[in-house]
């Protein structure tokens, strides 16, 4: 029986692990995608999941699915490949127009009569959405031509002017855009992040609302110096040594201000009956204690309030993520964040107990999702965006392999950083330490 409810535990952590995971990665997908699509970039495809076999569905050129390795998600942009564009691209074309299908054997072998590498050009083809290749299981595939006008995906379509055609189709790529444009779409997932957490924050703290402290006193302490002094449940405080009070936040600061053992007159009121009474104050670890507790009052929480509470979490974790680079807190830093167990784990727990700590965890992880993409390292968009600003600024296409090379370095560091902090939510969950 044990076994079966350890069998259960682990299944709902995966299980809610992947569909938090699965929604958030969806909503920065969809920030790129929905970007793209606005600009007039081709998108041929928007996945849940790692590169891989899929299922799903096609409309208006783009494929919308599912693949088996749910750690992550893509939308396929049109000309993002990088670099310098490929010279030969149009010779490519032309030769993939007219054979209509190839197998990869073929491309190989016309590969020494053409005098370049075609399996590379095609790729990029594939990459823009002119051309297709096909998957055929998990390690084989072809090429094919799209459908286009009267001829269908896989048929011979020679082209009188390919240059022209390529140009053409160049139009539909990100890189016919111009810089604020590719920045837009960079940032594009992650203001979808941000936007998806103060929908969500908002929402939920104005249909939630908030409580509210009193001057009114809930229950007292059994003991304690209110207790002693005669104040009870219901009692109301109006006066603080002949201070009027008028907010809970007014008696608590002026209480915070004395020290244990000095002695205060209170004037309390009891259903519309006032009274005078002095207590003397004790000592809670250093603190001086009345022994009372407040009652709260629920009231709804305003658009513009609750708005501003939730701009207010962004803010938040940026500083949090910013103490990352500072040597004297990173430690602290790393030791309360989680890795994707952990995530799982708190999803787990949030959706047992409803829907609103479940959403709410979401938004929350969107808002450290969305910010920790905008670090300046290939290959999160932050990076990227840094590169298209360095090329703008010089004019010079930054190489592919100086880009290649930066990202293997940030990636061996978040690497080693996603161990880390995995092998301690392992002991932070499940073996208690």
């Amino acid at each position: 029986m044990a076994g079966m409810d350890a069998l259960s535990n682990v299944v709902s952590i995966v299980f809610f692990g992947v569909l938090m995971l699965s929604l958030i990665v969806f909503v920065h997908e969809l920030g790129h995608f929905s970007l793209a699509r606005l600009f007039g970039v081709r998108v041929t495809e928007f996945m849940i999941g790692l590169p891989g076999p899929n299922l799903g569905f096609t409309a208006k050129g783009t494929r919308f699915g599912i693949t088996p390795f749910l750690l992550g998600g893509y939308a396929k942009i049109a000309g993002m490949e990088g670099g310098r564009e490929n010279p030969n691209l149009a010779r490519a074309l032309a030769w993939m127009s007219e054979q209509g299908t190839a197998s990869l054997e073929q491309v190989q072998d016309a590969e020494h009569e053409l005098g370049f590498n075609l399996e590379e050009a095609l790729d990029i083809l594939d990459i823009w959405g002119s051309i297709k290749r096909v998957r055929k299981g998990w390690s084989h595939y072809h090429y094919e031509t799209i459908a286009a006008g009267d001829s269908a995906a896989g048929q011979p379509r020679p082209l009188a002017d390919p240059a022209a055609v390529l140009d053409a189709e160049r139009q539909l790529t990100y890189r016919a855009l111009p810089w604020w444009k590719r920045v837009v779409i960079l940032a594009g997932g992650v203001l979808y992040n941000l936007v998806f957490a103060v929908i969500v924050i908002t929402a939920i703290l104005m249909f939630i609302g908030t409580e509210i402290p009193t001057t009114t006193f809930a229950s007292i302490v059994d003991d304690s110096p209110a207790a002693e002094a005669g104040i009870v449940a219901g009692d109301s405080v109006v006066e603080l040594d002949g201070v009027a009070i008028t907010s809970w936040e007014q008696f608590s600061t002026a209480l915070s201000a004395m020290q244990p053992g000095d002695e205060v007159r209170l004037v309390v009121d009891h259903d519309g009956t006032r009274r005078s009474v002095d207590v003397q104050l004790a000592d809670n670890e250093g603190r001086p204690m009345l022994g009372v507790v407040v009652q709260t009052e629920h009231q709804g929480t305003s658009f513009v309030s609750a708005f501003t509470t939730s701009v207010g979490y962004i803010g938040l974790v940026a500083q949090f993520i910013v103490q990352l680079f500072n040597p004297n807190t990173f430690s602290e830093v790393v030791s309360q964040s989680t890795s994707v167990i952990g995530i799982s784990v708190e999803a787990k727990n949030a959706a047992s107990a409803g829907f609103l700590p479940f959403i709410f965890l979401a938004a929350a992880l969107s808002i450290s999702v969305g910010l920790m993409n905008l670090l300046p390292l290939p290959p999160l968009d932050g990076g990227k965006i840094v590169v298209e600003t360095i090329e703008r600024l010089t004019g010079r296409i930054v190489p592919v392999k100086v880009v290649n090379g930066i990202t293997v370095a940030a990636m061996a560091a978040l690497l080693l950083l996603f161990v880390y902090v995995t092998n301690q939510d392992i002991h932070r969950y499940f073996l208690g330490g």
